[in-house]
């Protein structure tokens, strides 16, 4: 079981195989698409369907571009639908931050895998070199059906609409220095609207604009190339510290999490030995691993609300074929005249009603789940392509109800609180997984949750351990075939998936780390820039001192001279003047000390008078005295 882990293996065992029955190479000679069949005698849809298989393919059928199968034979021997190989990457330092993918073809649904996958790295640079670059990553994964072609546009050439759609609000995008930590990502649109809108809302819109974009370039390509059918498109844009899904079909984006329980944080701080993920004890006590869907899927079932709406809002493109009605009990004709359980439009109940010819037409959709049809035809009800898509033996347009229209999911990594003492980063921050819905229709998410972090703990130290994460989901969803030549799960005897497979598996935490790292650098290039800026200010200020009412500094120089003299003069007077107040203070102090000593005269004169009185009356007394006798 453990060679089914090697890397090496796969590769010896796979990779160099070339089966005797392979089918050949896709050429515009035996490439057939299998579009709406239309009974009867050959109408002008088929004559220019057939017409257009004619017209040579835009790009030239091949895996991605990482996977470097580049020879004939290596892309033969990935299309093997007997042994259905596992393929991996050769180099898995091609993918960013050791990011594993895998895939696998079908087992003969379709000559060749019609799945797709892309991923590039690019800088949003500001042409005035006034704001700091801002880096992100994109992956993007594509199930095609009804042949190659959509997904195989849209993995040459979504990233570079996305990348045009962000480079046009690029100036609001890029981090400004008057940016704080409360505004850091809403800002004051253009005078001409009146409203805020944040980074956040532009990042979704760029999505959401590409893959409009995106579905209009392949119905453009059809006058020029052979039709490519159609697809879905899940995509992840790590930028600005947070991740952005977008989603348009049933492909899946799931993040897979686990929390450590006390009690592991327990042992490892009591003990150095880690419990294994996989180890008898490594229950639900010691770690709970959860998923979280970052995608939701469309198909008829799933969308009927928006399908119904659509039909009866503009009746004819039904055709008079259809009907925008759901029954409990597909009617026939000996059910004319009763009552029967339906629900009309988009009720979310259901009623009764007397059955009319009308509805026996067929319901705009049918089936339930995974088997669930839109107009009998299609499984999926967004993506690209399929512009020229029938309904079976009706030949009704399908394109109408389906849109390109993305769901956009954002998980701020900022907002996320990590222990580093329990070495969970993988945990707090998750794995993502996105994959086909070859993957989806045979796992769910919990249970694709848990073999991510069982495979993780098997290879702890291992460089390309998330490549081995994806080739385990790979190998769990193809099981193995049975000696009937049928593919069943290996743990029951249920029906594995005769789906192309592909999955991606993401090390959230791996891009953040690099993004701290990149705001770092971006906090040291912002003090640099301030070291330079601040000696140009301070000779700006001194600039501005030398000038005099609008006189320039060269002016003020010529006339320094004559600025001394007037300084002179200047100073002559402000000394005299002083010299005039401290005068002026003297001879007011002087003043005041006369009037003080007058005052002091004054008042020994008046006793001295007051004495000479009293002398006197005494001697006038003792006169008297001696007269008397």
């Amino acid at each position: 079981m453990s060679n089914m882990f090697s890397i090496t293996n796969i590769k010896n065992r796979f990779i160099s195989v070339i089966a005797p029955d392979i089918p050949p190479l896709p050429s515009a000679h035996n490439h057939q698409l299998h579009r709406g069949n239309i009974s009867g005698a050959a109408s002008n849809y088929q004559l220019r369907m057939a017409h257009q298989q004619k017209k040579p393919d835009k790009f030239a059928y091949a895996r991605p571009r990482f996977l470097q199968l580049l020879t004939i034979d290596e892309l033969r021997a990935s299309a093997d639908h007997n042994v259905r190989p596992i393929i991996v990457p050769r180099d898995t330092n091609l993918l960013p931050w050791g990011t594993g993918y895998a895939e696998c073809v079908n087992s003969g649904k379709s000559e060749w895998n019609e799945d797709q996958a892309a991923f590039a790295r690019q800088v949003l640079s500001d042409p005035t070199h006034t704001h700091p670059d801002l880096p992100y990553t994109y992956f993007g994964i594509f199930d095609g059906h009804a042949g190659y072609g959509a997904a195989l546009a849209a993995s040459h050439q979504f990233h570079h609409i996305l990348h045009e759609k962000l480079v046009d609000c690029l100036e609001l995008l890029l981090s400004r220095e008057s940016d704080n930590s409360n505004q850091e990502s809403v800002f004051p649109h253009p005078s001409q609207f009146h409203r805020r809108v944040s980074k956040d809302e532009l990042i979704i819109g760029a999505l959401e604009s590409a893959f409009f974009n995106m579905d209009s370039l392949l119905a453009q390509d059809r006058d020029r190339y052979r039709d490519a059918g159609g697809c879905t498109a899940c995509v992840a844009l790590f930028i600005n510290g947070k991740l952005f899904v977008a989603n348009a079909g049933d492909s899946r984006a799931v993040l897979s999490q686990r929390k450590i329980s006390i009690a592991c944080v327990e042992k490892k701080t009591t003990s150095t030995a880690i419990v294994p993920a996989t180890s008898s004890e490594a229950g639900a006590d010691i770690q709970e691993v959860f998923a979280v869907p970052f995608s939701f899927d469309h198909t008829p079932e799933t969308e009927r609300h928006r399908l119904l709406t659509v039909a009866r809002l503009k009746p004819h493109l039904m055709e008079k074929q259809y009907a925008a009605m759901e029954y409990a009990k597909r009617p026939h004709m000996k059910d004319l005249g009763q009552r029967i359980l339906c629900r009309q439009g988009t009720m979310k109940g259901w009623t009764y009603k007397t059955l009319t010819r009308e509805d026996l037409r067929m319901p705009v959709v049918t089936g339930e789940g995974k088997r669930s049809r839109l107009l009998g035809t299609l499984g999926v009800t967004r993506g690209f392509g399929d512009h020229d898509l029938l309904a079976i033996n009706t030949g009704t347009q399908i394109k109408p109800y389906l849109t390109p229209q993305p769901e956009v999911v954002i998980r701020d990594l900022s907002k996320i609180v990590s222990i580093p003492d329990e070495n969970n980063e993988d945990g707090d921050y998750g794995i993502l997984v996105m994959a086909t819905d070859g993957l989806w229709d045979v796992s769910e998410n919990d249970a694709v949750a848990r073999t991510v972090f069982q495979t993780l703990a098997k290879y702890p130290t291992e460089k390309h351990r998330y490549t081995m994460v994806a080739q385990e989901l790979v190998a769990r969803a193809r099981g193995k075939i049975n000696d009937s030549g049928h593919w069943r799960l290996a743990d029951s005897k249920a029906a594995a998936t005769v789906d192309d497979i592909s999955v991606i598996v993401i090390p959230v935490y791996q891009y953040y780390k690099e993004h701290v790292e990149w705001e770092k650098k971006y906090a040291e290039l912002q003090q640099k820039r301030q070291s330079v800026i601040c000696p140009s200010a301070t000779e700006a200020r001194e600039d501005e001192i030398f000038l005099v009412n609008g006189v320039e500094k060269a002016h003020v120089e010529e006339e320094h001279e004559d600025d001394e003299e007037e300084e002179v003069v200047v100073e002559v007077n402000r000394q005299q003047a002083q010299a005039t107040i401290d005068l002026e203070e003297e001879r007011h102090s002087n003043i005041e000390s006369i009037k003080e000593v007058v005052e002091l005269v004054d008042n020994e004169l008046t006793e001295a008078i007051s004495a000479l009185y009293a002398a006197d009356s005494t001697e006038d007394d003792k006169n008297s005295e001696k007269g008397v006798v």
